[in-house]
């Protein structure tokens, strides 16, 4: 479990690289938003990890521009 641990904070495609990397299986992906609203920019990152399954959510990596 400590393993996959390491993957939280971690783009979606760095996290299954690394999984690959390591030989484990990859985890059914499950994406999330707040309520409200639904961001369909930025960079999917990984919130939480479940046996089997990752649960992402997309970040804004840079300041928005006014």
């Amino acid at each position: 479990m400590s393993q996959l641990v390491s993957v939280l904070g971690m783009r979606l495609d760095d996290a299954l690289a690394l999984c690959r990397q390591q030989g484990t299986a990859e985890p059914a992906i499950v994406c999330t938003h707040a309520p409200r609203k639904e961001r369909r920019e930025g960079t999917l990152r990984v919130i939480r990890v479940r046996e089997g399954e990752w649960t992402v959510s997309a970040f804004m990596d840079e300041t928005p521009k006014e």
